[in-house]
C-alpha cells in the first residue's frame, strides 16, 4: 500500500527505537485509549511484537506508516479485525507532522484497501471527543457518527456500498 505522500509496511524489530522516539510524546498518547504513559522503550516492542503476532495469526494488519520521500517512520495505522466481515481501525501521528493531512491519507488508504482489496462490509473507528482533529479525519474520509459511549468516546463507521 503507498499514497502520493505515505508508504505503510509491517513494523520490524528494528523500528522499536524509531518507534520509541515518536511515539513517546503525552500529546500523542493522551488522546490514546491503549497506550501506557509513561511510555517506555519496552513498550514500542511490546507493540511490535503484537504487530507480528496479529499479523501471523491474521487478527489484523498493523502497518508503520513512512513518509515516503524521507522513508523515515511517521506513524502507525491498525486494521483489527472482528466477526462478520468487519474490522477497526486505530492510528496515531508523531506531532511534528501534524496539519498535513497524513492521517486523512493514510485513513483513506486503509478504508479503500480494507473495503476493496479485503472485501469488508463495515468498518469503525473511535475518538476522544476532546480529539476534535481525529475526528475530523474520520469525517473527511467518509465514516458516519454511529455514537458516542459512556467514555466520551466517538464512534464513526462506514459501510461497504
Amino acid at each position: 500500500m503507498t499514497t502520493e505522500r505515505l508508504a505503510f509496511r509491517a513494523p520490524e524489530l528494528a523500528d522499536g527505537d524509531a518507534l520509541f522516539e515518536l511515539m513517546n510524546d503525552f500529546d500523542i498518547v493522551k488522546y490514546l485509549t491503549s497506550v501506557p504513559w509513561p511510555y517506555t522503550r519496552p513498550d514500542a516492542d511490546a507493540y511490535i511484537q503484537r504487530a507480528r503476532t496479529g499479523r501471523a495469526e491474521k487478527d489484523g494488519l498493523y502497518h508503520l506508516v513512512l513518509d515516503r520521500s524521507t522513508e523515515n517512520p511517521v506513524g502507525t495505522v491498525d486494521l483489527r479485525f472482528d466477526p462478520e466481515e468487519t474490522a477497526h481501525f486505530g492510528y496515531w501521528l508523531a506531532t511534528p507532522v501534524w496539519g498535513r493531512g497524513y492521517a486523512s491519507e493514510a485513513l483513506a488508504a486503509v478504508l479503500d484497501f480494507g473495503f476493496g482489496t479485503l472485501g469488508l462490509k463495515r468498518i469503525w473507528g473511535a475518538a476522544m471527543l476532546e480529539n476534535p482533529a481525529s475526528i475530523r479525519v474520520m469525517e473527511k474520509c467518509g465514516l458516519a457518527h454511529a455514537g458516542i459511549c459512556g467514555c466520551s468516546v466517538r464512534i464513526s463507521e462506514m459501510r461497504s456500498t
